[in-house]
C-alpha cells in the first residue's frame, strides 16, 4: 500500500509538472494568438487601403483611357483638317498661277487701252486746235465789224444803207460761225463723255473678266498645265452633289451659330431639309466611320418663339416633312430639355445613330457638334 501511495504521489508530481508546462505553452499560445489577431487586423486595414488605392487607380485608368481616346479623335480630326488645308493650299497655288497668267493678259489689254486713249487725246487736241482757229476767225470778224461800224459813222447817208447791209451780212456770218463753234464744242464734249464711259465700261469689263477667271478656276480648274485643259464641276472641293444642291459635311465641331457663320462664308447656309429623299441622302452621307460624334447641326431653330420651329430662310418646318425622334415610353423630341442648359434647347440637329426617318432632335445651341451646309449648284 505504501508503495502504491508513493507511485501515485510520484505520478501526481509529474502530472503537476506537465500541467505547469501546459500552462506555459497555453500562455505562449495566447500570446501568439493575440499577436496573430493584431497582425490580422493590420493586414485587413492594409488590404482595405490597397482596395481603395486600387479603386482610385482603376478610376484614373478609365479617365486616362477616355482622355487618350479623345486625344486620338482630336489627332485624327487634326490630320484630316491638315490634309484639307494642304489640298486648299494646292488649289490656291494653282489659282495664283492662273491669276498671274490672267494678269499678264489684262496688262496687255491695259496697254492697248492706253494706246487707244492716247490716240483719242490726240484727236481731241486736234479738235481743240480747230476750235481755237474758229475763235481767232470770230475775233477777226468782230474786229472787221467794229472797223466797218466806225467807217459807217464817218460816211455819208448815201453809203450808209450799203454798209449796213454788209454789216448785217458779216453779223450773220459771225452768228453762223458762233453756232458752228458751239456745235463743235458740244460734239467734242459728247465725244469726251463717250470716251470716258467707254473707259469706265472697259474697266468694268476687266473686273468682270477677273471675277470670271476666279470663278472659272474654282469650278473649272486646269487639269493639264501644258494644254490648259479644264474640267468643270458643279460643286467645290469637299462638297457633295445631290440633285440641285451642293452639301458640305464637316469633320470639325462648332456651336450652332458658329456653324451657320462658317456656312455663310462659303456662300451657303445650314441645311434645310425639304423631302424624304434629301433626309435619306443626308443620313447616309453623314455616317462617317472615323467620326464618333453622330450628331450634326442643321438649319432650324425655335429661338424666336418656343415651339415655333423655323428654317434659317424663315420658312416654317411643315408637318409633312418632319423627322423628330420618338422614344417608346419617353417624351418625343423636341422636348426643350433644360438639364444641360437652363435656357433650354433651341437649335436642331440630327443623330445618325437613330432611325433615318426619326433622327431629328433639339439641343442647346452652345454645344459643339459637326454640321451640314448646303448651297445651290
Amino acid at each position: 500500500m505504501s508503495d502504491s501511495h508513493l507511485t501515485l504521489t510520484k505520478e501526481n508530481s509529474e502530472l503537476k509538472k506537465d500541467n505547469e508546462i501546459l500552462k506555459e505553452h497555453t500562455a505562449r499560445l495566447d500570446g501568439h494568438t493575440k499577436l496573430l489577431n493584431s497582425t490580422s487586423a493590420k493586414l485587413k486595414s492594409m488590404n482595405l487601403a490597397l482596395s481603395l488605392e486600387s479603386s482610385e487607380l482603376m478610376e484614373q485608368i478609365v479617365n486616362l483611357t477616355s482622355t487618350n481616346l479623345q486625344l486620338r479623335q482630336e489627332y485624327e480630326q487634326l490630320v484630316l483638317y491638315t490634309s484639307e488645308q494642304e489640298e486648299k493650299k494646292l488649289n490656291v497655288s494653282e489659282t495664283i498661277k492662273h491669276l498671274i497668267s490672267s494678269n499678264s493678259e489684262l496688262q496687255e489689254e491695259k496697254r492697248q487701252l492706253s494706246e487707244m486713249n492716247s490716240l483719242q487725246r490726240d484727236e481731241l487736241f486736234e479738235v481743240k486746235e480747230q476750235n481755237q482757229e474758229l475763235v481767232e476767225i470770230n475775233e477777226k470778224l468782230q474786229g472787221e465789224i467794229q472797223t466797218l461800224s466806225e467807217e459807217m459813222e464817218a460816211l455819208s447817208n448815201d453809203n450808209c444803207e450799203k454798209l449796213q447791209e454788209e454789216v448785217s451780212q458779216l453779223q450773220d456770218q459771225n452768228q453762223n460761225l458762233s453756232m458752228v463753234l458751239v456745235k463743235e464744242r458740244q460734239e467734242a464734249a459728247e465725244q469726251e463723255g463717250n470716251r470716258t464711259k467707254e473707259m469706265e465700261q472697259m474697266v468694268a469689263d476687266i473686273q468682270s473678266v477677273n471675277e470670271a477667271f476666279h470663278s472659272l478656276d474654282l469650278y473649272c480648274p486646269v487639269v493639264n498645265q501644258r494644254t490648259k485643259e479644264r474640267i468643270c464641276k458643279k460643286c467645290p472641293d469637299s462638297w457633295r452633289l445631290f440633285e440641285t444642291k451642293c452639301y458640305y459635311f464637316s469633320s470639325r465641331m462648332l456651336n450652332w451659330s458658329s456653324s451657320r457663320a462658317w456656312c455663310r462664308t462659303q456662300g451657303g447656309d445650314l441645311l434645310i431639309i425639304n423631302s424624304e429623299q434629301e433626309q435619306k441622302f443626308i443620313s447616309d452621307t453623314s455616317q462617317a466611320p472615323e467620326q464618333s460624334n453622330t450628331r450634326l447641326w442643321i438649319g432650324m431653330t425655335d429661338a424666336e418663339e418656343e415651339g415655333d420651329w423655323r428654317w434659317v430662310d424663315g420658312s416654317e418646318v411643315i408637318s409633312d416633312v418632319q423627322y423628330w425622334l420618338s422614344r417608346p415610353g419617353m417624351a418625343t423630341e423636341p422636348d426643350d430639355w433644360k438639364l444641360d442648359d437652363p435656357l433650354g434647347e433651341d437649335c436642331g440637329h440630327i443623330d445618325t445613330s437613330e432611325n433615318v426617318l426619326e433622327s431629328w432632335m433639339d439641343g442647346s445651341c452652345k454645344i459643339p457638334y459637326r454640321w451640314i451646309c448646303e448651297k445651290n449648284v
